[in-house]
Formats: structure tokens, sequence, C-alpha cells
């Protein structure tokens, strides 16, 4: 290697001893957009080039894959390069170790696309391996974003700023399914639009870790795979490809390269809005309420916002339960404040049009709880044979313990706890706290593959199944979002619009999801709260912190604007935490600019709920220093965490959706307490526009006519009103 590799596992596979090449003697693939050479004598690939920009991608050779066992050490040993191979779908390049296992790995390009698309096989693999393939030492770029599709999405800005001498290395490592709700990342620099692809294709939900590690000088990218390995049988396939490449342009051209392939995939067929499987009262809902407590700190205030804003209005419920919350998992029933209340303000909600989803979390298990015992031999094991847990709540440091959902001990035992909730309580439905989260288990008595394979999404969506099955129809929410599970949860809680509450830090949210989803998923929740965060009562009361359920300072109200702005141009469901009638007196021009987006959402369901997300034309967007709160149900509630942070946070926020029909809307929201001029020029051809077309500023009363053309681009000059929305169709 040409420089010291900057990780340990690549500096071991570094000292892999090679031989001789057979085969071709100088393998390489290319096409009029994209070239790759590879080493004759080791198989790594030494050079990656963007022929239409003329840019050498790659930073170096370094070995393309290793194997690693189930303790996560890397196999050491000494391997020979067999050759390489030309086939009408590629090159294949083939090695075999010391000890007999065989690698072979593929790569092809189809014709006039920059895009390589990686597989591989090894024979001889050991139950609870690794697999690390491809691993790719690229070039730093300048100005330099990192999208990654967590949940919602968000965008690392300038990720090697926390590089020191002290920490010459910065990783990113995250699970799909899981985590990562779309199977991609991008990099690109946001001056000259030079992007780095990375995605994979796996359509059966494989468990798999995308890694990004960040030195002073480059990116290396792997792919951890995570083989099913079974009986006697020690041959894998990986079954899906891994895809890399260069592109132009930034996160949202990234994910339409990506879209183009997932809206083929049986996620997309059968998800439930696709399908239309969703119950009308979600469908409609208008703004989400997410209270806590006993019913009279919850439905009452739900009726009130309803019948005062004339929105249909549903809940988000947690602390029903007879548990402590993160601590006393799963003895959930009866309520806390007896079946016979909780089913009469039930009752009297529904009457009114009010619906609920409770809290129930989808597979955790409090270690302190009397029933931990006879769960242990169902819990979800580790590589060393330990269980899964930790301490989710900073106040008593109970630790919750994860079960595996294999077994029918856990997912019996939860769809009867559903089947109570759901037909003998009358609730609409269950948010399942975790659902959108791919775990692997290490235990060989659980029946299923060891540490790797699928069968964690295949036994949630059973899990689904079993639940619609017994109950009928019902709604299920779960926490996060992603692919995967589309076809088996009706909605997706995801928190990016309020992310610096409860993470803070530096990234910036996008709708990277929306981008590629948004027409088959529905998305709503946030943290966005004008008032401290409640505390549950089952827990010990001298934890309980001042203040709770009071207002926030005002001078986090921009904050609450910021988010729900966020929401509405996102194209989620709004939502409002911990609300209570008397806001609507003591903030109520807060109040009043959160109905007005939803009451807005509401005249835009083709575009806001059906519709698919478009490029927002480039225009200025001032931006201000803004006091923003880092207190949620834990964070910054333990008395030694920061309570707040200054952020430059932009004063206008922008979405343009497209519904099916064609209707294209620019939405444009300014939160900030002065009106803002807005100026912007737009091809009409980028957009499938005619060269006559015209922008109509749009409200319940009609059309104003601001701007049109008849040929070359359409210039528009608006001015956004304080603490107010405009919404601009093009005609």
């Amino acid at each position: 290697m040409k420089k010291i590799a900057f990780s340990l596992s690549l500096l071991a596979a570094s000292l892999i001893l090679f031989s001789s090449c057979r085969g071709l003697d100088d393998p390489s693939l290319e096409n009029g957009r994209m070239s790759v050479t590879y080493d004759p004598t080791t198989g790594w690939p030494k050079s990656m080039t963007d022929k239409t920009y003329g840019e050498e991608m790659l930073d170096g050779i370094v070995p393309l894959w290793e194997i690693r066992d189930v303790h996560d050490s890397i196999l050491k040993e000494e391997a020979t390069f067999l050759g390489c191979r030309r086939k009408s779908e590629g090159l294949r390049l083939s090695w075999k170790t010391a000890s007999g296992i065989k690698v072979k790995a593929k790569v092809r390009l189809a014709e006039e696309d920059s895009l390589l698309h990686w597989s591989i096989s090894v024979k001889g693999l050991e139950p609870g391996s690794s697999v690390r393939y491809p691993i790719l030492d690229f070039k730093k770029m300048d100005n330099e974003d990192f999208a990654f599709s967590s949940w919602l999405g968000r965008v690392e800005r300038d990720p090697r700023s926390g590089l020191s001498a002290e920490n010459p290395l910065i990783r990113f490592s995250t699970e799909s399914p899981g985590l990562l709700s779309v199977q991609l990342i991008a990099s690109y620099d946001r001056e000259s639009g030079r992007g780095l692809y990375l995605a994979s294709n796996d359509t059966l939900s494989f468990t798999k870790t995308f890694t990004v590690e960040l030195d002073s000088t480059r990116t290396c990218f792997y792919l951890t795979h995570y083989p099913v390995v079974c009986g006697t049988s020690k041959d894998w396939d990986l079954g899906y490809e891994v895809i890399t490449g260069p592109f132009r342009g930034d996160w949202l051209t990234a994910a339409k390269i990506y879209r183009r392939w997932a809206v083929q995939q049986r996620w997309c067929r059968e998800s439930r809005l696709a399908e239309r499987r969703i119950e009308d009262w979600v469908l409609g809902t208008g703004l989400w309420v997410w209270n806590r407590g006993r019913s009279e700190n919850v439905l009452p205030d739900a009726m009130h916002l309803q019948e005062n804003s004339g929105l249909p209005v549903s809940v988000l419920w947690h602390w029903w339960c007879n548990c402590g919350h993160d601590e006393d998992f799963p003895y959930y029933l009866p309520p806390r404040e007896g079946a016979a209340s909780f089913c009469d303000a039930v009752k009297s909600a529904s009457d009114q049009g009010v619906h609920a989803l409770v809290y129930m979390n989808s597979f955790e298990w409090g270690t302190s709880t009397p029933g931990w015992e006879e769960a242990q031999p169902f819990a979800l094991k580790q590589r060393d044979g330990s269980f899964r847990q930790y301490a989710a709540n900073t106040f008593t440091g109970h630790k919750i313990a994860a079960m595996c959902l294999q077994n029918s001990f856990w997912t019996d035992r939860y769809a009867a706890m559903a089947d109570t909730v759901l037909r003998d309580y009358g609730i609409g439905g269950i948010y399942m706290d975790e659902a959108c989260t791919n775990l692997r288990c290490y235990d060989p008595a659980h029946g299923h593959s060891i540490g790797g394979g699928n069968y964690w999404v295949e036994n949630f969506s059973d899990l689904a199944y079993s639940i619609r099955n017994q109950a009928g129809k019902t709604v299920l929410a779960g926490e996060g979002s992603g692919e995967d599970w589309m076809p088996s949860l009706d909605l997706f809680l995801t928190l990016g619009v309020s992310r610096e509450r409860y993470i803070g830090g530096n990234a910036k949210p996008i709708p990277l999801f929306q981008a590629v989803y948004h027409d088959y998923a529905i998305t709503f929740g946030s943290y966005s709260s004008l008032l401290y965060p409640p505390f549950d009562e089952r827990w010990p009361v001298d934890y309980r912190p001042e203040g709770c359920e009071t207002l926030l300072p005002e001078r986090y109200n921009l904050q609450f604007r910021m988010e729900q702005a966020r929401a509405l141009v996102y194209g989620m469901q709004p939502s409002i935490a911990n609300y209570h009638a008397f806001l609507d007196q003591a903030r109520n021009s807060e109040m009043s600019f959160a109905l007005l987006l939803a009451q807005t959402r509401m005249r835009y369901l083709d575009c806001l709920l059906y519709g698919s997300f478009e490029r927002v034309p480039s225009m200025a967007i001032p931006t201000v220093r803004a006091d923003i709160s880092r207190v949620s149900i834990y964070a910054a509630r333990d008395g030694r965490s920061a309570t707040q942070i200054m952020k430059e946070i932009p004063l206008l926020y922008t979405g343009m959706w497209r519904s099916p029909e064609g209707r294209l809307a620019l939405f444009i929201v300014n939160i900030g307490d002065e009106s803002q001029p807005v100026s912007f020029s737009m091809d009409p051809a980028e957009y499938s526009l005619p060269a006559h077309c015209q922008a109509c500023l749009a409200d319940e009363t009609g059309y104003e006519t601001i701007a049109q053309t008849s040929e070359g681009p359409l210039a528009v000059s608006t001015t956004i009103p304080a603490r107010g929305i405009q919404v601009i169709e093009f005609k």
C-alpha cells in the first residue's frame, strides 16, 4: 500500500500474501462513462475513472474483501489470487485461502452507466462469520457533504471537521434494514456537484452494515454482510448487489437515482398506502397530539383542539399503561387508571372522531421485572452470549433487554396483549416502539441463522399479520421508517424535524426518505412542543425535574415554528407534543401558526399525502441565530447536560410537490417575525411544464397570477408574510 492504512482491519487485510494471476493480463471494465482496472497480481481495484470528467476516484489499492469470524476477529492467513475471467455479465475474480476458503467476486458495468454493481460468493464459511465487501478507498472531496438515509434523512456537512491528532479517524456505521431506512449513502461536493453514490439492491431484507471511514485524505467505504450458513453447507452467495459510482448533483439527485429502482420493488407494490389498506381516520388526520399519562391528561385536550381548529385530530398516547416507561415492559395491562375509566374515555373521544394509538414497545423486556427470569431463554444474545440490554431510563437506571423475534414465546404474548388493547379497550391502533429496528441474534437455540439473515424483518411481518388477523381492522404505526416495513406498518414516526431536541449536533435533517417513498408511506411525529416534557408517575418522585408540562421560555418559539414548517414542506402529517388547551391563549401566535400550516396541508392532500417530492428552484434563504431547546423526555433532564444550544437556522422553508394528477405546487413558509422577499427562476422543461406557463399564488379563495412566460425561464418574485405561508402553483 502506498499510504499507511487508517483502520486496523484494513491494515491486517493488507498483510495477506498473493501469488501470480491467471486469466486476463490487465483485468478491467470500461464503457463510455466509467472504467475500472484491477491489479493483475492481487485482484484488488487499482483505478476507477469517471470518464465523463476525467477524474480518478480511488486513492490507492486496498483489499477488496475481508472475512471475520463469529468473534469479529479478522481472518489472517495466506491467500492466493486465482485470476480473473470476463463473462457476459462482467468480470469474475477468484481467490483461495490457505485453509481452503474460496472467494469469488463479480463486478458488472451496464452500457453507458457510471455505476458498478458488485456481488460475491464464499465457500467454506463458518456460522456467524461476516464478510466486508466491497472495500473501496476513495479520494476525499472538497466542500463535502455526506447524506445518510437514517429514518427521515440527514446531511453531515464537512464531516472531517472533527478530525484531530487525538481523533485521526471518523467512522459512520449504520445498519440496513434498520436505522438506514433506504439502502443508500451519498457524498458530494456541494460546490462542484461531484458525487459518490453508494447503495445496495437487496429485496429480501438481509442484514448488512454500511460503513464510511474518513481520515484527512480519503474516504473508505465498505458493506459488512452477515452470511446465512446453515447445517453442513458452508457456502454462501450474497444474493444482491452493492452499487457504487460517480454522479453529479446532491442528496436529492442520489435519492432520485435510487427511487427509479425502488418503486419497482415488492415493498412499494404491497405498501399499505399504495394498496389503500389504511384506515380512513389515519388518511384524514389533520394534526397529531402526542400526549402522555392518564386519559384526563390526553383526550380532553385533543378533543378541544379538534373543535377549536376544525381539523381532524388523532392522538399518539404514551404512559397509558400499567408499567413505568422504559423499565417495566411488557406489563402494559390493565391501563393504569383502570379498564373501565380508560374504556369510557376512549369511547367518548372516538364518538367525537378522535382516535388514538397507544404505546407498546415491539420487543423490549425489563430486566428488573418478576417475569425476566422466564423470558431469558428467548431473549436476544450478542456475540459473547450476553443479553442486549441497556438503561433507557435516565432517571432510574433500570435496564431493558431485547427479545428475539424468532420465537413464539414473545410474538404470541405480544399479539395477545395487542388483541386485548384493540378489541376489549376499543383503541384505534398500536404504536410499536423500535419497530423499524433490525437486530442480530447469536443464540443457536433459537433456530435462526447465527448473526445474520433476514428473519428479523420476516418475523416482524408475521407479528403484524397475526395482530391484524386477530383484531380485524386496525392501525399499526412504528418508530422510525424503512422500506422493508412498508407492507406491515400504516405509518412511521420519524423525529428528524425535531432532531435538535433529542440529538443536537450539527447534522441537518433532510427529507430523503420522503424523496424516495413519500407516495408509498405516511410519516408523522415530532417532539415539537411549547412545554417542558412531562414525567411518568410510575417513576420515583425523587427524580422528577422541576417545571414538567409548564411553558418553555418564549425564546424557543422560533424553534417550534421551525419544526412545524419542516413537517409541512417535508410532506409529513403534523404533530404537536404535550399539547394542552391553555396554549391557545398562552402561546396564541405559535398555535395560530401551527394551525395555519395544518389547514393549508389539508387543502393539498393530493400533493402532501399522495404526491411525489420535486426539486425546489434555487433561491436565497435568509438565516438567523436562534436559541434551541435541548430538552426532551430524557435529553438535558439529568441536571448535567446543556439545556440549550445556539444554531444558525433558515427563516424560510420550502418544498415542491407534484400530485398524481400532475398538480405542481411550491410551499414556502416564513417562520420569522418580518415578511421576506423571494425571487427565483426556473426552466419549465425541467418540471415537465409547457413552454407557455404561469405561476399563481393560491389560497382558499382562488388564484392570482404573479409570473408567466411563453418561452425561456419563468422568473418569480413574491413576498412571504411574517409567520406565514404562500403556495405557488404552476399551470
